[in-house]
């Protein structure tokens, strides 16, 4: 469910040749515009977990997905019609990336939480990539039929109701928790430096990434390498990039160490520059690999080292702050490089590759050049 607000990705150049009076980026939206509520579900659900518990707000998150991906199916006579439904979806997806960073630091630490994360995050965009594939052959027959992906909402609804635990993030024993805020909120006065540098490092990892969902069905479209089936394709290479990282997050932390996140960003780099030089299908699969791959890097690594650098109770409403962050990433992304690109006169896809090629590289330098993940693991990570 926390992949569902991009699962009509594949569709987007389909759903403009059905409304061509519509400014295209407002077409766009339909796939990023869902973070907006996003933003705000995850900042409200981020403070109601310290009262609610997982599986309620697990199942509001289910019923909102399912109310606003099916709706189209009956309601679709115009693009803002679509924008309204995707926005109940960002709205429950926001509620769930809230919920599974929270659950997992709710019962594990250390090595154990990161490799979890790992886990999750493949276990997430696994699942997405085999969505967004079925989604592009689908919407052969037409944009239309991508919206009946949403029904597998419904059985996941009934999944939550058995399976995710009926508890809040807040340990119950008293003297525990008060202990926990004691000790933790005197290191948590120390490094909000730290804390606010991982959200800006996860708001850059999707608003880099939210370019491909955004621009890389009509890059496809443009240059005649396929159709909606080759866009879902690529954006399985992109998606299918987190299940490698997140199976193998530990073992490139060993390997890369301080400098996880800037080789995450160089990655991103690479596949920007990928794009702009090459027109090969092949070469648009690994180029989605590599952007895919730095932000899921990124996107295991910075709510481990939030879990280490809030303390518990505050740690769902850090992580929504976190996914409202990189929610509203998503939705400014399609603005951003739309200015970016009428700004210096190039092609609205041209000018969002080159956009990200620059940023990321200067993400890369910069978190570099301070050391920022060395100095951050050396005086707060929990072994």
């Amino acid at each position: 469910m926390s992949r569902f607000d991009s699962i009509i990705s594949p569709s987007v150049a389909a759903i403009q040749a059905s409304f061509p009076r519509a400014d295209p980026s407002t077409v766009e939206s339909v796939v990023s515009i869902g973070s907006s509520a996003a933003i705000v579900s995850a900042l409200l659900f981020g403070q109601l977990l310290t009262r609610m518990s997982f599986r309620t707000a697990a199942c509001i998150s289910c019923l909102c997905v399912a109310l606003g991906g099916l709706m189209p199916l009956l309601v679709h006579s115009s693009v803002s019609q679509l924008l309204l439904f995707a926005l109940v979806v960002g709205f429950g997806v926001g509620i769930a990336t809230t919920v599974l960073p929270s659950l997992s630091a709710r019962f594990f630490r250390g090595k154990q939480l990161a490799a979890l994360m790992g886990l999750v995050l493949a276990v997430q965009d696994g699942s997405s990539m085999l969505v967004l594939a079925l989604g592009g052959v689908l919407a052969k027959g037409g944009w239309l039929h991508n919206y009946w992906l949403y029904f597998l909402a419904l059985p996941a609804l009934v999944l939550v109701i058995f399976m995710v635990p009926g508890v809040g993030a807040v340990e119950e024993e008293s003297e525990k928790a008060t202990e926990s805020q004691v000790s933790l909120s005197q290191k948590g006065r120390q490094c909000w430096w730290a804390t606010i540098s991982c959200i800006l490092i996860g708001f850059l990892s999707i608003f880099l990434v939210a370019v491909l969902y955004n621009k890389l069905a009509v890059y496809i479209a443009k240059y005649g390498l396929g159709g909606t089936s080759a866009a879902g394709v690529a954006l399985m290479f992109n998606t299918g990039s987190s299940v490698v990282i997140g199976l193998s997050i530990n073992g490139i932390k060993r390997v890369c160490r301080q400098w996880t996140i800037p080789v995450a960003f160089l990655l991103m780099a690479l596949g920007a520059l990928l794009f702009l030089t090459t027109r090969s299908f092949p070469l648009v699969c690994l180029s989605a690999f590599l952007v895919g791959s730095g932000s899921a890097i990124n996107m295991a690594t910075c709510p481990f080292l939030l879990s280490n650098l809030t303390p518990h109770r505050r740690y769902p409403l850090v992580m929504g702050v976190f996914s409202a962050t990189t929610s509203l990433g998503f939705t400014a992304s399609t603005w951003a490089f739309k200015a970016f690109s009428s700004a210096f006169g190039l092609d609205p896809v041209t000018g969002s590759f080159i956009g990200m090629l620059i940023i990321a590289l200067l993400a890369a330098v910069i978190l570099s050049l301070v050391r920022f993940q060395s100095c951050v693991e050396s005086r707060f990570i929990e072994q």
